[in-house]
């Protein structure tokens, strides 16, 4: 993922299957992925955005408790670290 528009069709690609409730996976394999094709892919300027929308998601579908402990990504930006 190399600019905001591409981040963005892929987060809201994602946003629409699950409001829509077209998962067929499961949630947390489903965020998994997302973590690993954007938010890792994402340049350094852009995790932030990255970050807070993932969590977003990843409340809609019920695993925030998983991101926000024993599943979050390595490198986290470091507003993010700030905030706690």
């Amino acid at each position: 993922m190399d600019t905001l528009a591409d981040i963005r069709m892929v987060l809201a690609a994602a946003g629409q299957r699950i409001e829509r409730g077209a998962l067929r996976e499961d949630p947390r394999v489903f965020m998994d992925q997302l973590w690993q094709q954007v938010y890792d892919r994402a340049p350094d300027d852009l995790q932030p955005y990255v970050w807070a929308r993932l969590k977003d998601l990843s409340a809609q579908l019920g695993v925030i408790a998983d991101t926000a402990t024993e599943r979050r990504p390595v490198r986290a930006p470091l507003d993010v670290f700030a905030r706690r």
